[in-house]
């Protein structure tokens, strides 16, 4: 998942694989959106039939050739390394369940618009601190401040687990915000602020040189390069009041950052050389445990894929994602994840992993049609809320959260970011998407705008966060039905779920 983005356009999310929906399901809206997974060979999930790994599960993957990743131990899931026939003895091994191919999930290039000097300029308000806030329309527009507000210091005792790919702890806007920072994904590099979780990649994993890739082969060294998708998240999340210039939901809250990604290197089916940042099922099945056994209250996750539940290697990746999500539940964490950028529904046997696991709550993204300026000078809707361009819609979302879109054409009713509109978009266009904290590709703080249901997802994780400081006492099943008893209806279920997160709403 190469995060590198292309100047003035849509930003989508990290995702395991993006997705794309938009309110007119024009063709011409979700092309280039979408992204499909690759997948290098020889990496296998293995489901057991007990609930917990057996004693001997490397012995059992040694006996068949194989080596074992990541053992998720509490789950009874483990990725391994082997081929075919590593895979063919496994299947007929009494203890296992299901094998499958083990993901790993890329990104195109994405569009963005940075913030700096040469589009920031205008009738904004500007503070001493948090100078960016008046472009911030997605907060007002679920009433984040006042809900932050009102909830107070008792936000001190909530964290929120961010999965991907690393945050920038010593970015203004996270100082102090990062209860802790790790790495789970295989190649582990220390940041500057001495972590493994810092969005640093100066390691990667050759698979051209090793198929059968395992940790004993080691990573190879190669120019440092930075992701910044993780520290946008976390910044809307929970951003501190006063310490850059923009503010999360929840912004009293503490991020766990885990770093779940890896820099890859293979030649795929095409002969084409992928070089970039993918996710493997392995180290995300690794956060999630550890996070809940840590006590995390809640798990944004603004990444995902879709799978086929009837196909036999995305049914173990399937099996796996539930076996995790039910342990999460059972310590009482509340998984919150991306509905996907594709503009598909995701009825069917097609599903788009993991926000559509039993359990966790999917979230689709808005946009609104028209911006405008409150008497403060601060940018807020003006318009109907919208089902954005690129987001995935169905009967497994749960919540809709703003996650950007490009405001929308009068003349015809299409997003300005449709391919008919691009050429006579305004020029302020870009304030319709979501602002947040980044690092630079030069490994400095900055702000970009972006889009995506990465972007709406941790504002609902923000909600969440407040309204869980409120209700120390609710079950993760009890916290999900509150979100949605207490969401804004703006549109129709298949779309928007039980409706827009208001923060204020819910902590009333």
């Amino acid at each position: 998942m190469t995060m590198k983005c292309l100047k003035a356009a849509l930003a989508l999310s990290l995702s395991l694989t993006l997705a794309a929906c938009g309110q007119q399901n024009s063709p011409d809206q979700s092309a280039g959106l979408s992204s499909q997974a690759v997948t290098p060979s020889q990496r296998y999930i293995v489901v057991f039939k007990d609930q917990r790994l057996p004693a001997d599960t490397a012995k059992r993957v040694s006996a068949a050739g194989g080596w074992v990743q990541k053992a998720v131990t509490e789950t009874g899931v483990a990725t391994i390394s082997g081929n075919a026939a590593v895979r063919a003895k496994l299947e007929r091994d009494s203890a296992v369940l299901a094998v499958g191919l083990e993901h790993l999930y890329t990104l195109p290039p994405t569009e963005r618009v940075a913030a700096d000097a040469s589009n920031t300029a205008g009738g904004y308000s500007a503070t001493a601190a948090d100078t960016l806030y008046g472009y911030q329309w997605d907060m007002r527009r679920i009433g984040a401040q006042v809900a932050a507000n009102r909830v107070g210091n008792a936000q001190s005792r909530i964290t929120v687990g961010v999965l991907d790919v690393g945050v920038m702890s010593d970015h203004p806007d996270m100082v102090g915000q990062i209860a802790f920072s790790k790495g789970t994904n295989y190649c582990q590099e220390t940041g500057k602020d001495g972590t493994t979780g810092y969005p640093v990649y100066s390691k990667l994993i050759d698979f051209d040189a090793h198929p059968e890739w395992s940790p004993a082969d080691g990573c190879d060294t190669a120019k440092a390069i930075f992701e910044d998708h993780g520290t946008h998240v976390a910044g809307t999340v929970a951003g501190a009041v006063g310490g850059g210039a923009i503010v999360g939901v929840a912004p009293g809250a503490k991020i766990a950052a885990y770093k779940v990604f890896d820099r890859y290197r293979f030649t795929d089916a095409q002969g084409k050389l992928q070089d970039g940042v993918g996710g493997f099922d392995g180290p995300i099945f690794d956060a999630i445990v550890d996070a809940a056994n840590r006590g995390v209250n809640i798990i944004n996750m603004s990444l995902g894929s879709t799978l086929d539940r009837s196909n036999k290697d995305d049914n173990a990746s399937w099996l796996a994602w539930q076996r995790v999500m039910n342990y999460a539940d059972k310590k009482g964490t509340l998984i919150i994840a991306s509905a996907g950028n594709d503009a598909e529904n995701s009825n069917g046997n097609i599903a788009h992993i993991p926000s559509d696991v039993p359990g966790i709550m999917s979230v689709s993204a808005t946009g609104v049609t028209v911006l405008a300026t409150d008497a403060k000078g601060n940018l807020v809707a003006n318009g109907p809320d919208v089902l954005a361009f690129y987001s995935n819609y169905g009967a497994s979302t749960d919540i809709a959260a703003p996650g950007g879109d490009c405001g929308t054409n009068p003349a015809n009713g299409l997003s300005w970011c449709d391919s008919s509109n691009r050429a006579k978009r305004p020029a302020d266009w870009f304030t319709h998407l979501i602002l947040s904290s980044i690092i630079n590709a030069d490994g400095t703080p900055g702000y970009d705008w972006l889009a995506g249901t990465s972007m709406a997802s941790p504002h609902v994780a923000g909600v969440a966060a407040l309204v869980k400081a409120q209700h120390p006492e609710f079950s993760t099943n009890q916290l999900k039905a509150y979100l949605k008893r207490t969401a804004e209806n703006v549109g129709q279920k298949q779309g928007f779920g039980s409706g827009l997160a208001n923060a204020d709403l819910a902590t009333r």
